[in-house]
């Protein structure tokens, strides 16, 4: 598993393509996710910092919201609070901020 190098930032969240059994899908986590969960300072540099630093957590958070359905992915603080201790067990403790 590796974070997408090509995410961007995009409406002040960030954008990344995910692969998932089906097939591959679009995934934003929200700014105030990243600022709240992954240490993010709000800045872009910063939301994707965040977003490679963590992307372990992110993606299996990712990979539970994207079991419940189909279609793009968005990724809010109520889904990692959800997720509970998956989302920070995911990373090893080099990656978090």
């Amino acid at each position: 598993m590796s974070f997408d190098s090509d995410a961007q930032v995009e409406n002040g969240n960030v954008r990344f393509v995910m692969h998932f059994p089906d097939a591959t899908r679009t995934v934003r986590v929200s700014g105030e996710t990243l600022a709240e969960y992954f240490g993010s300072d709000g800045s872009p540099a910063g939301m994707i910092a965040a977003y490679r630093a963590n992307f372990r957590a992110i993606h299996s958070v990712a990979q539970i919201v994207g079991a419940r359905g189909q279609g793009d992915i968005m990724l809010s603080p109520e889904d990692v609070r959800a997720a509970g201790h998956i989302a920070t067990a995911s990373s090893p403790s080099s990656d978090r901020k």
